[in-house]
């Protein structure tokens, strides 16, 4: 009789940060003699999973933006009966509430829980209760967690210095990896002589995007035939997103080409010079690693997880967080560059991504991880 296979679960708020950011490992892993299962909301993305392989399970409790106690006391209990019904072994658990529901049930249903904080966004950024609370509901599950793992360090050690975690079950773990051999330098597959700047993320304020408009603004000033792009979701279930007429505004007086979202990231950073991030905080930007590993030049903030992606002056420039002009005076070093300095600059990134961020060195601290709890 064939001997069945350790149960592995991956929980996450969408099934499209699964797509996004998790399949890679959960590929790994499945290589490695796990039994990989996904555990999110059902969306549109809910079937790209299914048809990797592995199968869905479709939360019907997880209000990602919601605050209904009795909501998510139900999520508990989902997880929990999820957990046993499916004799999961380990979860792994990403964003907040699968941070802290889903540690909560693995705890009563006899699994062993990994968290992966990645990154503290509008609830740690106000100060208000729902921080408050989610400091405190953070601090209670992971006692029941065997690891806590951090994307950067000032994140982890915000946790330890507040007591939400013992400094024993951390550890830091470099973003959800970069594909270095996908995301390669590529020619432009667009032909232009505009000087494209980028800026890829949801539309909201702690991503810097107001920041951006600012700075773009004045750019299209200086240097009328410079290109500033957006590509993201209008996130309007965010308390921090500006609104669609902002944007609107922007984009019919010339200052920006907005995109929407897109499932072809890739060939935007392909077409672009330069990728700009403002962000406050980040666990670590995704697009920043997508962006120096196909060797483009970044312009990013002096913040947790945007400052692990850039050597300043080397790959690109960093700049203090909410300053608009010193997001346009770089802009403006950036455009200024001949073509060998932008290149040396793209090459310094690409090789941060190889040394640092390269999915094979994330997907082993996991397997390690997961070999001493299995």
């Amino acid at each position: 009789m064939l001997e069945s296979k350790p149960k592995i679960a991956v929980v996450a708020n969408t099934a499209w940060n699964i797509i996004n950011f998790r399949m890679g490992l959960m590929n790994k892993l499945r290589d490695t003699g796990y039994e990989m299962i996904a555990i999110a909301p059902e969306d549109e993305y809910s079937i790209q999973i299914e048809r990797a392989g592995f199968k869905f399970i479709a939360l019907k409790n997880l209000d990602r933006k919601g605050t209904n106690p009795i909501k998510d006391l139900k999520l508990v209990f989902e997880l929990r009966r999820i957990y046993r019904q499916e004799g999961i072994q380990l979860a792994l658990h990403y964003t907040i509430k699968p941070n802290v529901y889903g540690t909560f049930a693995a705890k009563t249903s006899g699994t062993k829980a990994i968290c992966t904080v990645t990154g503290l966004g509008y609830s740690f950024l106000a100060n208000n209760w729902v921080s408050r609370l989610a400091r405190t509901l953070y601090k209670y599950a992971f006692r029941n967690a065997a690891f806590v793992a951090f994307q950067n360090n000032d994140d982890r050690l915000l946790f330890i210095e507040s007591k939400l975690v013992k400094k024993e079950k951390t550890l830091l773990i470099r973003g959800s990896g970069i594909n270095c051999d996908q995301y390669r330098p590529l020619e432009k597959s667009l032909a232009s002589d505009q000087f494209i700047f980028l800026f890829v993320g949801r539309l909201l304020l702690d991503k810097g995007i107001r920041e951006f408009l600012a700075a773009a603004e004045k750019i299209k000033i200086d240097y009328p035939n410079a290109q500033c792009h957006i590509v993201g979701k209008i996130d309007t279930d965010n308390p921090s997103c500006i609104g669609k007429t902002e944007i609107d505004d922007a984009q019919q007086n010339n200052i920006v080409q907005y995109f929407g979202p897109s499932d072809q990231v890739l060939e935007y950073i392909r077409n672009a010079d330069c990728v700009v991030l403002p962000s406050y905080r980040e666990g670590l930007p995704r697009v920043m690693l997508e962006a120096i590993s196909m060797a483009k030049p970044v312009i990013t903030t002096d913040a947790p997880g945007c400052r692990d992606t850039v050597i300043d002056g080397e790959n690109g420039f960093m700049v203090p967080i909410r300053d608009s002009e010193a997001i346009y005076n770089a802009m403006k070093k950036i455009i200024s560059c001949d073509s060998e300095t932008l290149k040396k600059m793209g090459l310094k990134g690409r090789e941060l991504a190889l040394n640092e961020f390269d999915e094979a060195i994330v997907f082993q601290k996991y397997i390690d991880l997961v070999k001493i709890l299995i």
